[in-house]
């Protein structure tokens, strides 16, 4: 059914377009003149003001509770002008929301002093021959720049990267810090929520900010060249079995520049104390 605004609307169009009276076109679009001359006096604007304000602020309350807030603050405007309003704005459409992350300092990324004193972690992704898409979690010390694991599947939800963390913890021992991005694995209560029973700190970096976790981005790199830009996989095991060599070749007789030219595993030997 066409709403009498509508109809006014089309009334104004035949007007413009055949050149018609009023009287004509009205009467063409069954249309009662009077209605054509109604002006609507209602004016909604401190209301849709004031819904716009409770949406942004409480983005998961609906519209009851918009009108029992409104309502303890003294507004008179009554239940059914309210949910006019609301539906209007559209309020009462399912609202897609952002997840807020909470504020996060910005912490200079310092060289360690010792061995599992800060690790640090990230993801990276590529395909198989097939097209399948994997996931790579690439853990390290950021002492001694050494892989302590690379976890490689098709998905890698927190659990997973507490099992990761885990066995990496199981050979080298447990951290004390480590350094994340904000990704959805990291920010999840099961990750978190381990963390904190084993006295870990987990140091998230500011959105948007990869060179706060320098680290780990240089190793990346390093990863990508080396295996997942160098080799064509035609299953996950032998993602897996490759990354397994090449790791051991990084740890144990890779030079590396920061290092003074010493391995990963060289160097803490060098420098144990």
């Amino acid at each position: 059914m066409v709403k009498p605004c509508e109809r006014k609307n089309v009334a104004a169009y035949l007007m413009g377009i055949y050149q018609v009276s009023i009287t004509r076109a009205c009467k063409v679009i069954r249309l009662p003149k009077s209605m054509f001359y109604y002006s609507h006096r209602k004016d909604d604007s401190a209301v849709i003001s004031k819904l716009e304000q409770l949406a942004e602020n409480r983005p998961r309350e609906g519209q009851d509770k918009f009108y029992g807030r409104i309502r303890s603050e003294g507004l008179k405007w009554n239940y059914k002008r309210v949910r006019r309003v609301y539906k209007m704005m559209g309020l009462n459409q399912r609202r897609k929301m952002k997840r807020r992350l909470p504020a996060r300092v910005k912490q200079p990324l310092q060289q360690t002093q010792k061995a599992n004193q800060t690790w640090s972690m990230d993801f990276m992704s590529d395909a198989l021959q097939c097209k399948r898409k994997f996931r790579v979690l690439n853990i390290m010390d950021d002492y001694n720049r050494q892989a302590v694991n690379i976890e490689a599947d098709y998905s890698m939800p927190s659990k997973r990267v507490v099992e990761a963390v885990r066995r990496a913890i199981h050979e080298f021992g447990k951290p004390e810090k480590i350094r994340v991005d904000n990704g959805p694995e990291f920010i999840g209560s099961d990750f978190a929520d381990w963390c904190k029973s084993e006295n870990i700190t987990i140091q998230y970096i500011q959105p948007g900010k990869p060179t706060q976790n320098g680290y780990i981005e240089r190793f990346n790199r390093t990863f990508r060249e080396n295996v997942l830009d160098a080799h064509l996989f035609e299953d996950i095991m032998q993602v897996r079995v490759i990354t397994e060599e090449w790791m051991d070749d990084y740890n144990n007789h890779r030079p590396h520049e920061s290092l003074g030219g010493l391995s990963p595993v060289k160097y803490k030997e060098t420098n144990a104390y």
